[in-house]
């Protein structure tokens, strides 16, 4: 735990450091899209869990988007976002998914061999 401080720490002071700099009125692409990815890193920094940071990337950019809209962040900028951290949240899970799979997988088959050794050793009994 404390071996992580240091990146916590990092991730709070970024984000301190983007609250204090963002203004939400100004139409920017820096305001509106570069800030909330620094401040999304920022929070991946503090809580350590990707999966977190991607679901919740997505819910947000996936509320802003506009397709279609003359604005090129809402039209263009917040669904690819919202597409990238998707994905990313997809490959994740599927690779958490993969990886328990393979686990159980392994304990079936060492379960099933610990039976047969132990069935075969009461057979050969007299």
């Amino acid at each position: 735990m404390m071996a992580n401080l240091p990146w916590r720490i990092a991730g709070v002071l970024l984000l301190a450091l983007c609250v204090v700099v963002y203004e939400p009125d100004t139409g920017s692409a820096l305001h509106r899209l570069l800030l909330p990815l620094a401040m999304a890193a920022a929070a991946g920094l503090m809580v350590q869990n990707l999966a977190a940071v991607a679901f919740g990337t997505f819910l947000l950019a996936t509320i802003h988007s506009h397709p279609g809209s003359r604005d090129p962040i809402e039209g263009i900028g917040y669904p690819v976002v919202a597409a990238a951290a998707g994905l990313l949240l997809l490959w994740i899970l599927l690779q958490r998914f993969r990886a328990r799979i393979h686990a159980t997988h392994d304990a079936r088959w060492r379960q099933r061999k610990a039976g047969a050794v132990q069935s075969t050793a009461r057979e050969t009994r007299p």
